[in-house]
């Protein structure tokens, strides 16, 4: 029966040969370029996902910071549009005949100049009918609030209580008016453009 030399083993002076297959070595140098290229990916990949993460809370933050100072200026806006109305809706509604000018110069530094001139004129007109009337008054403005505010303009609602005695009534009485101002932003301060009762 015929030998086959290729499959299996053979024994001679030269030595046992074998049938068994082994892998091509790969250099190791090789191998660990390959790794350290992965690692580097890996790495690079990390660092831009960092990178934009911080970038996108950076915005968050300015964003909430200009919404927060806008907040805080509006909310001051308001807050003296409404402490300068009620001021001047009380200013307005108070009066002494034995001293109708008392008032005159507050409400001129709290108005616009024509509306300054508009208030002097009333004031003007009335004088008569106050003094012989013997008019007194006071008021309270319990109730203000904002309508409408811009970087400029704002219109706010007043209720005022005015308690007023006379010659006819001396025991007095209330009245009870309801204003619109017309407040406008005059550098660092609200000045009243025009009042109108409803």
């Amino acid at each position: 029966m015929p030998h086959d030399e290729s499959a299996g083993s053979h024994d001679g002076s030269a030595g046992t040969a074998t049938g068994t297959l082994t892998s091509p070595a790969i250099p190791p140098e090789a191998s660990t370029a390959a790794g350290d290229g992965r690692r580097t990916n890996r790495v690079g990949a990390r660092t831009i996902l960092a990178g934009a993460l911080v970038l996108a809370l950076v915005a968050f933050a300015a964003v909430m910071t200009v919404q927060v100072l806008s907040g805080r200026g509006e909310n001051g806006l308001r807050t003296e549009a409404v402490d300068v109305a009620r001021d001047y809706a009380v200013a307005m509604s108070s009066f002494d005949y034995q001293n109708l000018d008392a008032n005159r110069e507050t409400i001129a530094e709290m108005s616009t100049p024509a509306f300054a001139h508009t208030y002097n004129e009333m004031v003007d007109a009335l004088a008569g009918i106050v003094t012989d009337g013997q008019g007194q008054a006071t008021a309270t403005a319990e109730h203000v609030a904002v309508e409408s505010l811009d970087d400029g303009r704002a219109v706010v609602l007043v209720f005022a209580d005015q308690q007023a005695v006379n010659v006819t009534a001396p025991e007095g009485n209330t009245q009870k008016y309801r204003m619109v101002l017309t407040l406008v932003r005059d550098g660092d301060r609200w000045l009243v453009d025009d009042v109108q009762t409803i």
